[in-house]
């Protein structure tokens, strides 16, 4: 199982952007990974999700599992509903990623 780490600093944006030539970056089969938004929560904490990725041989993420998590639990739906969008390259066979996100608040 392949891993990539991925920081999100959020600062007063809703949203932090990954531009998508950051996404081969991160894992050179990634051709398209927009970050997640920030829920707007008020008591919301900095946190950690890992997930594990199940891509399809088209290159869509089918499904993803949630592996650890610390912070505020508003952070596994986001950090779901941005890899559900995500794509990577075609291949031959499904295969899995382990995605781990953190999220951080700080200056942009």
């Amino acid at each position: 199982m392949n891993a990539l780490w991925i920081v999100i600093v959020l600062a007063s944006s809703p949203a932090a952007a990954i531009g998508n030539e950051a996404c081969s970056q991160l894992d050179p089969e990634l051709l398209h990974c927009p970050a997640p938004e920030a829920p707007r929560i008020t008591e919301l904490r900095e946190g950690t999700v890992t997930l594990e990725l199940y891509i399809d041989p088209d290159g869509s993420v089918r499904s993803s599992k949630v592996l650890t998590s610390s912070g505020h639990p508003a952070w596994l739906g986001a950090a779901q509903a941005a890899v559900a969008k995500w794509r990577y390259v075609a291949g031959s066979d499904s295969r899995t990623r382990e995605v781990p996100f953190d999220f951080l608040f700080g200056d942009p």
